[in-house]
């Protein structure tokens, strides 16, 4: 691959990784939204009697938001692993970049 294809070849993967990077972050932020409102539920379920329908309301409520949480964790472990296999893509552009600047700029005085 010559230089300039290497060249978009890593403008292009450090592109995606900051959007993979952007995304991890929304989702690390988004659990820290939904454990605080599982928290809050719990709260107030604490507060009525257990027999009270509204308390099933908010363990349902509670259920479905676990699950959403667990949604989450499988997305951010596909968008790191997507993490890495782009490091490891960006380290073989970088030495495709490398080898043809070697290439490119090597004289032979013999």
């Amino acid at each position: 691959m010559g230089l300039l294809a290497s060249s978009f070849r890593m403008m292009y993967l450090t592109a995606y990784k900051i959007s993979l990077e952007s995304k991890v972050q929304w989702i690390a932020s988004a659990k820290m939204e939904l454990v605080a409102s599982s928290d809050e539920i719990m709260a107030l379920g604490n507060d009525l009697d257990p027999e009270n329908p509204a308390v099933k309301q908010l363990e349902a409520r509670r259920d479905k938001l676990i699950v959403l949480e667990k949604k989450l964790d499988l997305q951010m472990q596909e968008y790191q692993t997507r993490l890495q296999m782009v490091d490891a893509e960006l380290q073989s552009a970088k030495g495709a970049v490398d080898a043809a600047i070697k290439n490119s700029f090597s004289y032979n005085f013999s």
